[in-house]
C-alpha cells in the first residue's frame, strides 16, 4: 500500500517537474482570464453580435433615394434639430460663424472620417448639397462657405439633411453594410452600429396588407403603422406601442379660397368639424406645437354646431365636392360629410385623388411640418403650385416675407406668431389631427 503511493507521488513529482514551465504559464493565463473577464466578455459581445433585430416599413425607395428613417441613422448634415426645432450645429461642425449681414455662412468642420475610411472634407459638402439661392465653396478642406443672394433665414434647417457619400457611405453611429434591391426598389438593407456591434434588418413592403402578412409569417418582428388593424389587439405575444406624432405631418381640410372667398362661411364650416377630444392629437395650425415659433393662443374652432349655424347665410353654398387624397382619410370624410349635412344642410360629394391641378372646392388630405417655422411654399400668393388653396391675403404675405429674412429669433418668433393668429382667423383651412402611430413588435 505504502509503495503505490510512493510511486503515485514520485510519477507526479516527475510530470511536474517536466511540465513545469506550461503548468506555470497555464496558471499565469487562467489568473489574468479570471481578472479581465468582465472586458473580454465585452470585446466578444462586440466582435460578435446578437442575432439582428429585423423591422418593416412600408413604401417604396428607390436605387437613389433612401429612407429619411435610415440616413439619419447613418450620417449628419452641418446642423441638427433640437427638440424645439431650433437649427443646432451638428457633429460635424466645430464652429460657424456668420457674416455680411447675415448672407454668408462659414462653416469649420471637425476632423472624421467617413464609414468607407476616407477623410471629410468641405469638398465633400460642396458637391452633396445643392441650394437655391446659394453659393458654396471650399476655401480649405476644412472649412466651407455659404455665399446668400439675400437673407435667408431658414438656411440653418435646410442644411440638416444628411450628408451621405457614394455607396451610401456616412458619418453617423450607424453603417449600412448590406442593401438589396427588387425592380429597381430597395428590398432590404442591413444597419450595423459601430459602437456595439448591433445589426438591424429593415425589410421594406408596397402596402400595409403585406407588411402585416409579413409579421404574421415571421419575416419581421417589428412595424410602425399610422393605421392601427384592430385584429393585431387580439393577437398572442405582441407588445403594441402607441405614440401621436407631433413632428411629420397633420391631417386638414385645405379650402379653395378662390371659390369660397367668404371667411364667415370657411369659419361655419371650421365648427360644423368635430377634432379629436385628446388635446395633444389635436392640431390647431400649421406649426408644430414643438417649435419655438408656436403660438398656443390661437383660434382653435372647436366643434360648436350653434355657433356653426350662426356664421353660415342662405345664399352660402349647399353642394361641395370634396377630394380625399389617401383611402386612410375615407372614415374621416364620411364623419365630415355627416355633420355639414345634419348641422349645415350641406351635400357633400366625396371622390379620391390626388391633388388636382385644376378647378376643385376642398381637399382633405396631409400637410407637412416643416422643422422651420418658414411657410412661404405653402401660403404665399405668389406660390401657385404649393399654395392649395390658393389663399391671397397682403398681410399674411408680408408676414412670411419678413419672417425669411429676419436673423433675430425673438423678432422672428413675434413675426410667426402673428402669422398663425391672422391665418386662423382667415381660416384658408380646417386644422384637424396629428397622426397616431402605432408600433407592433413580437415579445420573444
Amino acid at each position: 500500500m505504502i509503495n503505490k503511493i510512493r510511486f503515485k507521488l514520485e510519477l507526479l513529482f516527475y510530470y511536474f517537474k517536466r511540465y513545469f514551465l506550461l503548468i506555470l504559464a497555464g496558471a499565469a493565463v487562467s489568473s489574468l482570464l479570471l481578472a479581465f473577464s468582465s472586458p473580454i466578455i465585452a470585446f466578444l459581445t462586440k466582435a460578435i453580435p446578437a442575432n439582428p433585430k429585423v423591422i418593416g416599413i412600408e413604401g417604396l425607395y428607390s436605387a437613389n433615394q433612401l429612407p429619411p428613417l435610415i440616413a439619419n441613422q447613418i450620417s449628419y448634415g452641418l446642423t441638427q434639430v433640437s427638440d424645439n426645432n431650433r437649427a443646432e450645429k451638428s457633429p460635424l461642425i466645430d464652429q460657424i460663424e456668420v457674416k455680411n449681414d447675415q448672407k454668408q455662412y462659414i462653416f469649420h468642420l471637425n476632423s472624421l472620417l467617413w464609414h468607407d475610411g476616407t477623410t471629410f472634407t468641405a469638398d465633400d459638402v460642396v458637391r452633396l448639397y445643392k441650394i437655391s439661392n446659394a453659393t458654396l465653396s471650399a476655401p480649405d478642406s476644412k472649412t466651407l462657405v455659404v455665399n446668400l443672394d439675400k437673407e435667408f433665414a431658414p438656411l440653418l434647417s435646410l442644411l440638416s439633411k444628411p450628408l451621405v457619400g457614394p455607396k451610401y457611405s456616412g458619418l453617423g453611429p450607424n453603417q449600412l453594410i448590406a442593401i438589396n434591391y427588387r425592380d429597381g426598389y430597395i428590398k432590404n438593407l442591413t444597419l450595423k452600429n459601430i459602437a456595439t456591434g448591433k445589426l438591424t434588418i429593415y425589410r421594406f413592403y408596397s402596402s400595409q396588407n403585406d407588411l402585416i402578412t409579413a409579421f404574421k409569417l415571421g419575416e419581421i418582428e417589428q412595424f410602425t403603422t399610422n393605421t392601427f388593424p384592430e385584429s393585431i389587439a387580439t393577437w398572442h405575444k405582441v407588445n403594441i406601442t402607441t405614440n401621436i406624432d407631433t413632428n411629420s405631418f397633420y391631417t386638414a381640410l385645405f379650402i379653395n379660397t378662390e371659390k369660397f372667398s367668404k371667411k364667415q362661411f370657411r369659419q361655419s364650416l371650421a365648427y360644423a368639424t368635430s377634432k379629436p377630444a385628446d388635446k395633444n392629437e389635436r392640431c390647431l395650425g400649421p406649426i408644430s406645437p414643438n417649435s419655438w415659433a408656436y403660438n398656443p393662443q390661437i383660434k382653435e374652432y372647436n366643434y360648436n354646431p350653434i355657433r356653426a349655424k350662426e356664421l353660415i347665410a342662405e345664399d352660402d353654398p349647399k353642394n361641395i365636392k370634396l377630394i380625399v387624397t389617401s383611402r386612410d382619410l375615407l372614415p374621416l370624410s364620411e364623419k365630415i360629410k355627416t355633420e355639414w349635412q345634419e348641422i349645415l344642410g350641406i351635400t357633400v360629394t366625396t371622390a379620391v385623388g390626388n391633388i388636382p391641378k385644376g378647378d376643385y372646392d376642398m381637399i382633405l388630405s396631409y400637410g407637412n411640418l416643416p422643422q422651420d417655422p418658414d411657410q412661404y411654399l405653402f401660403w404665399h400668393s405668389t406660390q401657385t403650385t404649393t399654395n392649395i388653396t390658393h389663399f391671397n391675403n397682403s398681410r399674411i404675405d408680408k408676414l412670411l416675407e419678413e419672417g425669411r429674412v429676419t436673423p433675430d429669433p425673438q423678432e422672428r418668433k413675434r413675426i410667426y406668431f402673428d402669422f398663425q393668429r391672422f391665418l386662423l382667423e382667415e381660416s384658408p383651412a380646417i386644422f384637424i389631427s396629428f397622426p397616431t402611430t402605432h408600433t407592433v413588435s413580437r415579445v420573444k
